[in-house]
């Protein structure tokens, strides 16, 4: 199972973020690799990039991530 784990990671990256939320709260997060194709922006802010979606395995499903919030991110 380990070995099947390292296989799909290879071709699958996967990475931890830990994220401080609007709220404060902080935790962690196992992504797919970000892509600077799906950076977004923020009208009200005036900026054209402010932060990236990626899949969230935690919550099986798309997830916004402000560059701004993130504390760390690493491939795991």
């Amino acid at each position: 199972m380990k070995l099947l784990n390292k296989i799909l990671n290879l071709f699958i990256p996967r990475y931890q973020v830990v994220y401080t939320a609007k709220d404060g709260n902080t935790e962690m997060y196992t992504i797919a690799k970000p892509s600077h194709t799906n950076e977004f922006g923020n009208k009200a802010e005036g900026k054209a990039v402010v932060g990236f979606r990626s899949w969230c395995h935690n919550r099986q499903g798309f997830r916004s991530f402000r560059y701004d919030r993130i504390v760390s991110l690493n491939r795991v």
